[in-house]
């Protein structure tokens, strides 16, 4: 039920981005505690004065990978025209500034990020700074590889942080990172197919709400015998969990029951309930064909295509499609649109997941290495940074003064708005086996699409082995 959601973080979310946008200062007037529903101290760490070390000139090289998330930026189109063009180009305005450092920067693909950077750090060659999802910085947190930040934060700086995602980034009473901007999935769609099958009346396109039996409804009507496969859904892989997970929550069922991690709570009724129709519509040809083992990319080709009409995405998706239709490759009638996850009766979840993204710093070998790390970490935590991060990537910026970046956009004020009302979903991302724990789901979700487990069979299993994972050696 709502009650049990991530609600202060959504609040305090809210209340920044409209107080800004009244021209009122945009700091809140209290700050709650953290959530129950993340592993954090009762309060944000207290950031000692930044220190002021006499730091040489000499020279000193970082290594940075980061996420491929931006493209086109705007206002530096030419100059960011190809994936990890933008990285580059920040990194190369702080060696400007900074004529002793270099930064060699590299772009890895989300597989990538996965698989090379843990990959890397058993082989003792991490980077120096990463810019990744928190669900997977956390699990390097709790390794104890990264340098801890709060002592190296001016106290001022550090307050102009949304202290809820201060309070995630902060694991065993350290600050990890620096959260730079966060998503909110959603279901992204193309109305037009729903038009022109006749389906438009049944898609929430005034509130983003739809029941499970009002979604069905609007899928059979969209479906064409193998050539349109109205939800799009990527079964075979941890990543991109929260676009299955949604069908869960909205049948009324928990990753983790009340913010205990010790255990795992998709095993019940609900969730049972939510895999017998995932599975029946995977059966039914309402989902795309090799959904247990399909790669994003060949799925958001199919959306592009016009062959599936939804796929979790959210408000990046807007993006996309522009630029498609500006160089060409999309032509065809493609209007997107957003909406909620369905949910069931009596369910209050919009299966709203919200994501940080940060930039976090391996331990360092010298004291100088150490300082341009971190200086470099708080330079691409700049406001200024953050909210052009906000503006290009479609997502919601994680420092107060920001403000609200986009106040003209219908769709960015819709999703504001949905959080406010249905709050957003649990997923674990700061327990300390968060990763663990997430590759076990997907492969019994494969055998239940593949018909080797039944359902219940398949959350069993899942549920042995993840609390297996959780109750240690």
């Amino acid at each position: 039920m709502i009650q049990s959601k991530n609600r202060v973080f959504v609040l305090i979310l809210i209340s920044a981005l409209i107080t800004a946008c009244a021209g009122s200062p945009p700091a809140p007037t209290i700050t709650p505690a953290p959530p129950t529903a993340v592993i954090a101290p009762a309060a944000p760490p207290t950031a000692a004065p930044a220190p002021t070390p006499t730091v040489d000139q000499t020279p000193v090289t970082l290594v940075y990978w980061a996420e491929p998330r931006f493209l086109n930026v705007k206002g530096k189109e030419a100059q960011t025209a190809e994936v990890g063009d933008y990285e580059k180009l920040l990194a190369e305005e702080f060696m400007r500034l900074h004529p002793n450092v270099t930064i060699q920067v590299e772009t890895l693909t989300f597989d990538d990020l996965a698989q090379k950077v843990p990959a890397a750090i058993a082989a003792g060659a991490a980077p120096d700074l990463l810019k990744d999802f928190l669900g997977r910085t956390s699990g390097y947190a709790w390794q104890g590889l990264l340098e801890p930040l709060e002592a190296a934060i001016p106290p001022d700086e550090l307050a102009d942080f949304n202290p809820d995602l201060i309070a995630q980034y902060t694991i065993n009473g350290q600050l990890h990172g620096l959260p730079l901007y966060f998503w909110v999935n959603t279901l992204f769609g193309n109305k037009s197919l729903f038009v022109e099958s006749g389906a438009e009346n049944l898609v929430p396109l005034d509130d983003g709400e739809w029941t499970m039996e009002e979604f069905e409804a609007a899928m059979r009507a969209a479906a064409k015998e193998g050539q349109v496969w109205p939800l799009g859904l990527q079964v075979g892989t941890e990543q991109g969990d929260y676009r299955y997970l949604a069908f869960f929550w909205g049948m009324g069922a928990e990753m983790y029951a009340n913010g205990d991690y010790s255990r795992v709570a998709l095993n019940s009724p609900q969730g049972v309930a939510a895999l017998e129709k995932l599975v029946d519509w995977n059966d039914g040809g309402l989902i795309e064909p090799g959904a247990p083992s399909i790669a994003w990319g060949d799925l958001r080709a199919l959306l592009f295509n016009r062959q599936v009409g939804l796929v979790g995405l959210g408000l990046s998706g807007f993006a996309s499609v522009a630029k498609a239709k500006s160089d060409g490759t999309l032509t065809e009638p493609w209007e997107p649109f957003v909406a909620m996850y369905p949910h069931a009766g009596g369910v209050d979840s919009g299966g709203l997941a919200a994501g940080p993204t940060g930039i976090v710093v391996f331990k360092q070998q010298t004291e100088a290495e150490r300082y341009w790390a971190i200086e470099f970490a708080r330079f691409l935590a700049s406001r200024e940074l953050i909210a052009e991060y906000a503006v290009n990537s479609g997502q919601f910026p994680t420092r107060q003064s920001v403000g609200n970046p986009l106040p003209d956009d219908a769709n960015y004020q819709r999703v504001l708005e949905w959080m406010q009302t249905w709050g957003v979903e649990d997923m674990g991302l700061s327990s300390p086996h968060y990763y663990e724990v997430r590759v076990l789901l997907f492969p019994q979700l494969q055998a239940a699409f593949l018909h080797e487990k039944t359902p219940a069979q398949a959350l069993a299993d899942y549920e042995a082995a993840a609390n297996a994972v959780l109750a240690g050696p």
